[in-house]
């Protein structure tokens, strides 16, 4: 089971990715089951609000390199194109949702998590944007988030290569919301709870005029998948994730 669904009190749903033994990595299979529980989510009248949230003790470490390693490049290009679809209605989604972040948020699921309404996070969570070290361009909206949610400081995050602890994304505000491990879930449902509660059509067009402001996403999407299809299964990421499954630094040739 990629995803499974629960529902909770006061109209609250819970999505989890369910690939706790791979740190629920995101395949082709967890991308379809999203968009099917969001899309069961949206036409659920009792469903007020979404907690999206990763199986035991990580949220995800984004996309499942072995997956990906399956791939050439059509099938990569296919798979980013569907993936940014699932994007477009995380970030679009209706209804209040919560983001619950334990461990690792790594990768594309950034994005993810981004997308929602509120990121809470755990003082076990992490962060990590680090694309370039398998030879890849930031995917799933994360560059155009990122930036929106921390302005200039998003450059350094990216181009640091490295990973963000929970109190230093608190800092910067790459989370709303910081917890303690054991809390997570209850603060989480009670914040969804509380956003459920208010009127939903108001709260459907507020989300939306907040999208308006935001009107270069659309354009920003499809420049990240001119600019991926470059990278997407060249030289540099062969050398990047067998770095990566070697347990080594890569070793990417000058241009």
């Amino acid at each position: 089971m990629a995803v499974r669904t629960e529902d909770l009190d006061f109209g609250v749903r819970r999505i989890v990715i369910a690939r706790p033994q791979a740190r629920n990595a995101i395949d082709d299979e967890v991308r379809r089951r999203l968009e099917n529980e969001l899309d069961c989510a949206v036409a659920d009248s009792g469903v007020r609000a979404v907690v999206l949230a990763g199986e035991g003790a990580h949220f995800s470490v984004g996309g499942d390199i072995t997956f990906l390693q399956t791939l050439d490049r059509a099938g990569f290009m296919a798979f980013h194109r569907d993936a940014l679809a699932l994007v477009r209605k995380l970030a679009s989604f209706p209804k209040p949702m919560i983001a619950s972040v334990r461990g690792a948020c790594a990768g594309g699921s950034v994005g993810f998590a981004l997308c929602a309404d509120y990121l809470v996070a755990s003082r076990t969570a992490y962060f990590g944007v680090q694309f370039m070290r398998i030879g890849l361009t930031p995917d799933m909206g994360v560059l155009y988030l990122l930036h929106q949610r921390l302005g200039k400081a998003a450059r350094r995050l990216i181009l640091d290569d490295r990973l963000v602890r929970a109190e230093e994304a608190a800092s910067l505000g790459l989370c709303d919301k910081l917890v303690e491990d054991d809390a997570l879930e209850s603060e989480c449902v009670e914040l969804a709870s509380r956003l459920g509660a208010l009127a939903p059509k108001a709260f459907r067009q507020t989300k939306w005029l907040f999208r308006r402001t935001e009107g270069e996403f659309e354009r920003f999407l499809n420049d990240e998948m001119t600019a991926a299809a470059d990278c997407l299964g060249s030289s540099e990421f062969i050398e990047g994730t067998r770095a990566f499954f070697d347990k080594r630094a890569p070793r990417f040739p000058a241009l």
